[in-house]
């Protein structure tokens, strides 16, 4: 009966809340951190902009007053434009920069998305766990108080002395405490789900997903070697384009008015590259390039490495919780048979309470274990890129 009740409360729950799936999409959907980090995009397409965009022209206006006798003068005047130019090639190189950079501002976002979903997955793991902890402890709080309501029959037809009842309300007493602690930890987890979430109002969220491990096991759409690799091609393509000394020259003319003569001028003036030839902007920029690369290299060597290791350790940890099912069912079964036992009082309370005791922790010990399968395979998708999208 307590176990249909027990049953019953846990199927309505299940039926009235939210899939992980839907609180995934709509945490994505509205987070305030996925909003402000997409308008990074839009920030690099305008610096893209200002390293692609051309100076303005200078106009220059002046009149003039000559006197060549006392109190004799006339007037003249004199008007310039003046427009730097940038030189050829040097377009090319800053285009490809700004490209570069709005290449990054891409791959930072996917990333971001990606480590959300993956924390976000990870804190539903934990969430979920400890929402089963907590039922584990209710189903333990019916069966200690099962065995206390058997106890007190048998303490009153007078089978068992007092202190074996007494000693049973204490077990429920303390199961009891035990649940109350689980639901404090379930509360915390869930307020940090929600937290992580951005939601601004409280969800019901099942806890029957089950986390698939993704068929890739290759490294090539991983999302943090991508926003390495693209970091390191806004370094090269910034000291490609600290490399040319003399970016700009200045083409001008003029028209100039005199009393006796009008003059009209066109030139250019081009920078003398003694002091500042961007040599030392160049180096930086080229040992920043070469940095991010070797960084690249080994993420992906220590990267390659964890996904060696989570293969391994899901092979162990399947092995580990088929075994525990095994050892499960065999607990339950004896459990069983001992209830029935106590009943007839053929076997003494502290038998059943320790068989009961070792079902309980072989129970703990299975969600532990499907808690680090789940969190294996979340790594192990976060790594593929499973979660870019």
């Amino acid at each position: 009966m307590f176990k249909n009740i027990l049953l019953s409360t846990v199927l309505c729950a299940t039926l009235s809340a939210q899939s992980f799936e839907i609180f995934l999409q709509n945490s994505i959907k509205n987070s305030p951190y996925l909003k402000a980090n997409s308008l990074s995009i839009a920030q690099a397409n305008e610096r893209a902009g200002v390293t692609t965009r051309y100076e303005n022209p200078i106009l220059s206006i002046e009149a003039s007053n000559f006197s060549s006798d006392v109190g004799r003068s006339e007037v003249g005047y004199r008007a310039a434009i003046s427009q730097p130019i940038r030189l050829w090639g040097i377009s090319a190189n800053r285009k490809d920069f700004a490209n570069t950079q709005t290449s990054e501002a891409k791959s930072l976002v996917t990333l971001n998305r990606a480590n959300l979903v993956a924390n976000l997955s990870l804190l539903y793991i934990d969430y979920k766990s400890s929402v089963n902890v907590e039922r584990l402890a209710e189903e333990e709080l019916l069966i200690s108080q099962k065995i206390s309501l058997i106890s007190k029959e048998h303490y009153e037809n007078g089978t068992i002395a007092r202190v074996k009842y007494i000693q049973a309300k204490l077990d429920a007493s303390r199961v009891e405490n035990t649940l109350n602690e689980r639901k404090a930890a379930t509360i915390t987890t869930y307020y940090a789900l929600l937290g992580l979430a951005g939601a601004n109002e409280e969800v019901d969220i099942e806890t029957a997903h089950k986390f698939v491990l993704s068929s890739n096991n290759s490294l090539e759409n991983s999302a943090e070697i991508d926003y390495l690799k693209k970091q390191g091609l806004r370094a090269s393509a910034e000291a490609e384009l600290n490399a040319n000394k003399l970016e700009w020259i200045n083409l001008y003319g003029e028209f100039e008015q005199e009393p006796d003569q009008d003059i009209a001028r066109v030139g250019v003036d081009i920078p003398l590259i003694f002091f500042n030839t961007k040599s030392e902007e160049k180096r930086i920029a080229k040992l920043q390039a070469k940095k991010l690369k070797l960084l690249t290299t080994n993420i992906s060597n220590t990267r390659t490495m964890k996904l060696r290791e989570i293969e391994k350790s899901l092979s162990v940890l399947d092995m580990l919780s088929r075994s525990t099912q095994i050892l499960l069912a065999s607990q339950q079964e004896l459990l069983s048979m001992y209830e029935d036992a106590y009943k007839e009082a053929s076997v003494n309370l502290i038998e059943l309470q320790i068989i009961k005791n070792q079902m309980i922790l072989t129970k703990e010990k299975a969600i532990i274990i499907k808690r680090q399968q789940e969190q294996k395979i979340v790594e192990h998708n976060l790594l593929t890129g499973e979660y870019n999208d």
